[in-house]
């Protein structure tokens, strides 16, 4: 039946004047009301102070700004966002800043069975502010404008009203119930960063700093249990739980109740059942809605299928971020697509930022959640596959970020951005490499193996970087081939050589010079006696530094290798003078600077230059001065100031006007 505006059907709530008939009301004028809708606070509340000032700054009506003022607080499933925008709301209200009373709706955006949609919040919005249902228009516009209109009445009959979107999981479930006044103040938590939300000022969430995480489990027990003081007898048991549960303040809430609901546990009996990877996200469930689980999993459920793989697939990444790159080889995407699927998973805080940019990371606890979806959703094919692209892009990477740093040096240049991406990756490349060993894949490992320890080895980095030898070395000898085996145990021995273990490298050495003549690789048999000899002469066994020396000459010569020839000569030189034989290093200190000479090779001319003065030396300073010059000019031409300099304090001490004349 139609009815006139004044007909009501159902039961007739709120002030009403009869009028006519029993079966019409005319509606009196409703004041305004002040919603009083905000929850209660949470108690445990700790930390967050940058966060919580930014947020209460925004919402002060003395802000200054004349357009709607929307704090969006983003975050990860448990990070707390709804804690802290209870916290800033009662701090707001309680200063009297919104007389106008606060509306506040919790949207489940990320429950499908329990999601809010934007006409039925507007339905309870509309409740809240005191129209009856028998009121509210029939069209979900009508309901918006009726919404609206109550909304600017409060601005002007009672002042600012502050309204609370919890839990929005996209604009589209919120932007048309943003009043029109900017008067009142709006705070949104959401799982998403909702970067096109109007006036949005968004503050991401993290997880709480250290402290702030010891803090939160202290504070609960105490409020659980007011003479409770495991916290302060287990300091260090609880720096450890609260690092296993990647300080998550859902998850440090969970273990806090676990605690408080077993008084005769202790701090450090919790922290080692946590300890097992396999059971720690089950174990980080207290009742039938405190599960981390179950936070993290109405997020995944709103991923579309290609973010669910790409998060899940992450998890197979061995180091504690991923670049776009390694993303688009886990995936099989081109990286544009890659980068486009990392940002949404950033937006919706599955991922973080991490460092440098262009680079993401998991949170510990999600990053367990993935590999958890993974082992239930791939199957081994699939996963296998992934692994291959990700260890072939890593080998290749690596192999061409050597490669560039190795040409710039040859040009006495440095390629900055392959150093800065090698220093990066390091960890995820010393990872890959135990990747490839679960998954059986020698052959592809080695080259990386390669690459990654001479990295290290020009960082210095000792110890890992001879783990990586190790691991060279087991690959070959998984593969069964012998060239391999021969240059894995060459590399090692290089790197113990450089790491000053002399007497460890000697024998290493031995190994591969083996397996070269074997294989009758006279490359590699030339190249392992001439670091044979130079370990040798390092720890001053001079004659047998000599006879590996001239064991690799004549193959160097052979091979036609001329720089090698010339380094070698050098080295006999150097060796023979150790030994006194004078005439036997002058020989050969010049056969090598004919050498260097035909190759244009300045710097080993100026460093042969420079001993060859040293043995002049004895006969006088004359013939010394013709040396150095003669050193100082080239080191000059190699562009060697440093060198060149040394050369001139030298002359400088032979005295007399040459010298002083340089």
């Amino acid at each position: 039946m139609n009815q006139s505006p004044n007909d009501l059907s159902g039961n007739a709530t709120g002030p009403v004047v009869p009028a006519g008939h029993a079966g019409q009301l005319h509606l009196a004028a409703l004041e305004p009301t002040a919603p009083a809708g905000l929850p209660p606070a949470i108690p445990e509340f700790t930390g967050r102070d940058e966060a919580l000032s930014r947020v209460t700054a925004a919402l002060h009506p003395g802000s200054g700004s004349s357009t709607l003022v929307v704090s969006t607080l983003a975050g990860t499933a448990g990070v707390g966002k709804t804690a802290l925008a209870l916290h800033a709301a009662h701090r707001a209200v309680a200063a009297g800043w919104f007389p106008g009373g606060v509306l506040f709706i919790n949207l489940q955006g990320y429950d499908e069975y329990r999601y809010v949609r934007t006409d039925i919040a507007v339905s309870v919005f509309l409740s809240a502010l005191g129209v009856p249902d028998e009121s509210f228009p029939s069209t979900f516009e009508g309901r918006l404008a009726l919404y609206r209109s109550k909304l600017a009445e409060l601005a002007d009959r009672r002042g600012a009203a502050l309204i609370v979107f919890d839990n929005a999981s996209s604009t589209e479930q919120i932007r048309a119930l943003l009043p029109g006044s900017p008067l009142h103040r709006v705070v949104v938590t959401s799982r998403h960063t909702l970067g096109d939300l109007p006036g949005s000022r968004i503050v991401d969430l993290g997880v709480l700093e250290p402290p702030e995480a010891a803090a939160l489990i202290a504070r609960t027990l105490r409020m659980r249990r007011p003479d409770d003081r495991r916290a302060e007898a287990e300091p260090e048991a609880v720096q450890d739980l609260t690092d296993l549960c990647g300080h998550l303040p859902l998850a440090l809430v969970v273990v806090a109740s676990i605690l408080a609901g077993d008084p005769e546990q202790s701090v450090g009996e919790l922290t080692a059942a946590l300890r097992d990877r396999a059971t720690r996200l089950e174990e980080l469930t207290y009742g039938d809605r405190r599960s981390v689980t179950a936070a993290f999993a109405l997020s995944y459920a709103r991923l579309t299928p290609d973010e669910a793989r790409t998060f899940r697939y992450l998890s197979l990444n061995p180091g504690q971020q991923v670049s776009v790159e390694a993303a688009a080889a886990l995936t099989g995407r081109p990286v544009p697509a890659a980068r486009k699927l990392l940002r949404a998973l950033r937006d919706v805080h599955m991922i973080e930022h991490g460092r440098p940019r262009g680079w993401v990371r998991f949170h510990d606890l999600l990053r367990l959640f993935a590999e958890r979806r993974r082992e239930e959703e791939d199957d081994a094919a699939s996963v296998q596959a992934a692994v291959d692209r990700l260890l072939a892009h890593y080998r290749d990477a690596a192999g061409d970020a050597t490669e560039r740093i190795v040409t710039a040096a040859r040009l006495r240049k440095r390629d900055d951005a392959a150093e800065d991406w090698l220093d990066t990756e390091r960890l995820n490349l010393r990872s890959a490499l135990h990747l490839a060993q679960r998954h059986g894949r020698p052959a592809m490992a080695l080259p990386l193996a390669h690459n990654v320890s001479w990295f290290l080895r020009r960082q210095q980095d000792w110890h890992a970087g001879l783990e990586v030898c190790d691991m060279a070395v087991y690959f070959a000898g998984s593969v069964a081939d012998g060239a391999q085996q021969a240059l894995a145990l060459y590399n090692k021995g290089d790197f113990l050589k450089h790491k000053q273990d002399f007497h460890e490298a000697l024998p290493v050495f031995a190994e591969a010079l083996d397996l070269y003549r074997g294989l009758g690789d006279r490359i590699g048999e030339a190249r392992t006696l001439h670091s044979m000899g130079t370990v040798a002469r390092r720890i001053g066994r001079y004659a047998e530094a000599e006879g590996r020396y001239a064991a690799a000459l004549p193959l160097f010569r052979a091979l036609e290798d001329h720089a090698a020839t010339g380094h070698t000569l050098f080295n006999l030189g150097h060796t023979a003078r150790n030994q006194g034989h004078r005439e036997a290093a002058q020989g050969h200190y010049r056969s090598a600077l004919d050498i260097y000479h035909r190759l244009g090779n300045s710097a080993g001319r100026a460093r042969t230059l420079e001993h060859l003065g040293h043995l002049a030396a004895t006969d006088g300073p004359a013939a010394a001065r013709r040396h150095w010059e003669q050193a100082r000019s080239a080191y000059e031409e190699a562009d060697l100031p440093q060198n060149a300099q040394e050369m001139a304090e030298l002359l400088d001490g032979l005295g007399g006007p040459a010298g002083l004349g340089g």
